[in-house]
């Protein structure tokens, strides 16, 4: 009798079922968003520059970022749910994390840029320079743009949580942000355009607040992906849910082991437990699938699981 015995879930059936549709529901969404920040990085450098705003040119510089991201997600999260093959036989989910990664160098860059604009022409004020007065246009192009990050902010988080990807949530709240530096942006150029002379100051300083609203985010991607790329386990506390979930399945005698680890969109959970001598491997095969159900019910459908058997 063989008493240890491996189950896997087969990835590809599980994407064949699920993730093509979720891929489909985060291109789509993307798709959206990345027309949408088209859109306002156009508005936001034209009225910037012709409007004489540094602080909207730099949210459109900001917002260049922002489809930056999106031509990222719409290249490499796609890969993520793509098939497990030979030669990954987890899948591609990484791509995700990669595509995380990559997000978070865009931001950090773009805000060393605004950063050095930033503090140049705070630095010409201080030497006597007349700053120039931004144009009405810049306000309500601000107004628009606040609109438009808000809507991008919910539609990207209900795709994120439907499909359980992490990059779309954290897109998300990236738009948020992006909503409340242009809030910052509508404060720092309605003062310097209706409050005079020594208010235009403002404008670049204005530009360091989006500074802060564009190192946010970047952080915010930066550290869970680098967790997920070396591996981390998944939170203690959904661990030990996992633990119990395991461990009161029928047959079960005992939880040798139980390690995780995620995986783009995919939670990776492998097993050992102890069972009676006498299971039989098709036995065995059904307390592995067991298992897997029960943990799919906890954690969602987007799981895969490796169980090992051993009397005891």
């Amino acid at each position: 009798m063989k008493h240890n015995h491996a189950h896997q879930i087969n990835l590809s059936g599980l994407l064949d079922f699920h993730g093509i549709e979720e891929a489909k529901q985060i291109r789509r969404a993307v798709t959206i968003g990345c027309v949408v920040n088209i859109l306002l990085l156009c508005i936001k450098l034209f009225f910037g520059y012709f409007g004489h705003s540094e602080a909207l040119t730099a949210d459109g510089f900001h917002s260049l970022g922002d489809v930056g991201t999106d031509l990222i997600m719409l290249t490499f999260v796609g890969f993520s749910f793509k098939k497990a093959s030979d030669s990954f036989a987890y899948g591609y989910g990484k791509f995700e994390t990669f595509a995380s990664l990559v997000i978070s160098g865009i931001l950090i860059f773009i805000a060393i840029m605004v950063t050095k604009e930033a503090i140049e022409s705070i630095d010409s004020y201080m030497k006597g320079d007349i700053l120039p007065r931004p144009d009405i246009w810049t306000v309500v192009a601000i107004v628009f743009a606040i609109i438009c990050k808000e809507f991008l902010f919910r539609f990207y988080r209900k795709v994120g949580k439907n499909t359980r990807c992490n990059a779309m949530v954290s897109s998300a709240w990236h738009h948020r942000s992006d909503a409340f530096a242009s809030v910052a942006t509508l404060a720092g150029v309605s003062f310097a355009h209706f409050l005079g002379e020594e208010w235009r100051i403002l404008d670049p300083c204005t530009s360091l607040v989006i500074v802060i609203f564009i190192i946010i985010p970047a952080i915010r991607l930066f550290l869970p992906a680098f967790r997920e790329l070396m591996e981390g386990s998944i939170p203690l506390h959904d661990l030990e849910i996992a633990k119990k979930t395991v461990e009161n399945q029928k047959d079960v005698v005992s939880l040798i082991t139980l390690k995780s680890r995620k995986s783009g969109p995919f939670l990776i959970f492998d097993a050992t437990i102890g069972v009676a001598p006498h299971i039989t491997v098709e036995q065995g095969y059904r307390i592995a699938s067991e298992i897997e159900n029960a943990l799919k019910v906890k954690f969602g459908k987007n799981i895969m699981v490796s169980v090992i058997t051993k009397p005891c």
